[in-house]
């Protein structure tokens, strides 16, 4: 029976490709978690969004090649340095397919975190305005970060119905009251925070921006207009739910990492907003410092945010044994899918209590390099680099003025993307917010969007 359903949808998938690329490729961040729907095609396993993307890929290919191509060759001139880090972060990824213990556990890595998402990416940068049925490119942006926000307005809203009632929440994080947390689809709390905690600042750019949008079309007879402010007010309704549904979604799942990247993301925004926020920015962050100091040294909130709580600690024994390892092979690191088995002779014992062996280091620096060696980090670093300075040169070049003055009011996108990187990096300080499928989708976004942003990735006719 499963077969036929996702033969089914995969058959309207196509059709619906073919006929609304923009509508196929806003479904698919929407569908983000699908992941978790599991088959096999003969003796193949895949998901559902592998499935998705396969048929995205394949019309982007055969339908577009030759624009698609030009595309990419202007992009790739124009942002050199992102495009050659990317290189040596997929080359390391290549490497460490051959550096693994499981060679077959390191190719399905090896493609469902590095290839497709990047693939993805290339998509999104290269796409040519018939594909966005002649959209604007801002229209064309716009359309995938409303899929991405609806999909995690419906996260969060089975978060919060489990938070009341457990349904689906597995027997480990329910028998347990005091340490009950709340976990969507993924069977594991921390998933929630890492995948919701970076769309909240979409949602945000999605609020104000379809609030100007209501706010510019006025009210009229003709029956276009009230469809279009019908759609904007659906956008709208969404968007706004989003903002506390996902508040709340992480923290009924207890996350604290995502909470406290959030924390951060939020901070980031209201420095670059305009003057009066970024004062209240400073305040706010020295009072909170000197709060944090001023705490007795057995409060339970201090000892959390200091590592010295039982999670704390387990995380400060995997960073230490995962360092001794990589002091002992700093250059190709345990290669993907090995972390596990080849860090059994370094691992250790945590205040005499014997912990299991994580799939990562939860930590996103050392995740990387554990995974794809020195080569590897070194790529994702400059990927990062390169997004903050020009998610900088976006500001300084379109509003050369407002830096001085403050950025109230800021129309395009970018403090949002930069706001929601900070997310992922600061919640990836206690955490691995990339090697899951979903995760990695978002992060690849991120860039891709950017470019949007700065040159106009989908060249107009």
């Amino acid at each position: 029976m499963l077969g036929w359903l996702i033969t089914i949808y995969a058959l309207l998938f196509a059709f619906l490709t073919w006929r609304r690329f923009d509508v196929a490729l806003a479904i698919f961040f929407f569908a983000l978690p699908s992941y978790l729907i599991r088959f096999n095609v003969g003796h193949l396993p895949t998901t559902l969004l592998e499935m998705m993307f396969g048929i995205i890929t394949i019309d982007w290919v055969v339908r577009y090649h030759k624009r698609n191509m030009a595309h990419g060759t202007w992009n790739i001139r124009r942002h050199k340095t992102l495009f050659c880090a990317i290189a040596l972060f997929l080359l390391a990824a290549t490497v460490s397919v051959f550096n693994s213990t499981h060679l077959r556990a390191a190719m399905g890595e090896w493609k469902t975190f590095y290839v497709e998402p990047i693939v993805m990416f290339l998509i999104i940068v290269t796409m040519s305005p018939q594909q966005f049925n002649n959209l604007t490119i801002k229209q064309s942006k716009n359309f995938i970060i409303f899929g991405l926000v609806a999909g995690g307005l419906v996260t969060s809203l089975l978060a919060i119905y489990q938070h009341f009632t457990g349904w689906m929440v597995p027997e480990a994080f329910w028998a347990n009251q005091n340490t009950y947390r709340a976990t969507a689809w993924y069977g594991f709390p921390n998933a929630v925070g890492l995948f919701l905690a970076p769309i909240i600042p979409f949602a945000v750019y999605s609020t104000i921006q379809t609030w100007k949008k209501i706010q510019s079309h006025k009210l009229s007879v003709i029956s276009h207009k009230k469809l279009k402010l019908t759609a904007y007010g659906l956008r709208l309704t969404a968007a706004v739910l989003t903002i506390p549904a996902s508040i709340f979604a992480i923290y009924f799942a207890k996350s604290t990492g995502a909470l406290i990247g959030l924390a951060a993301g939020l901070l980031f925004f209201l420095f670059f907003y305009n003057k009066k926020s970024r004062l209240i920015v400073c305040l706010v962050s020295l009072v909170g410092i000197v709060s944090l100091v001023s705490l007795p040294t057995n409060n339970p909130v201090k000892q959390e945010l200091l590592l010295q709580d039982r999670s704390g600690q387990i995380r400060l024994g995997i960073w230490n044994e995962t360092w001794e390892f990589l002091k002992d092979n700093p250059i190709l690191g345990a290669g993907l899918a090995s972390y596990q088995e080849k860090i059994k002779p370094y691992h250790t014992t945590v205040n005499n209590e014997n912990i299991e062996i994580f799939h990562h280091p939860h930590n996103i620096f050392l995740t990387m390099w554990v995974n794809l060696g020195l080569m590897g980090l070194i790529g994702f670093i400059l990927i990062i680099i390169w997004f903050f300075k020009t998610s900088w040169n976006n500001l300084t070049i379109l509003h050369p003025r407002r830096i001085s003055l403050g950025l109230k009011q800021f129309n395009n996108s970018t403090i949002y993307l930069a706001s929601s990187m900070v997310v992922i990096l600061v919640a990836g300080l206690v955490d691995s917010p990339y090697i899951k499928n979903d995760l990695a989708m978002l992060f690849w976004l991120l860039p891709a969007l950017l470019i949007l942003q700065k040159n106009g990735g989908i060249v107009q006719k």
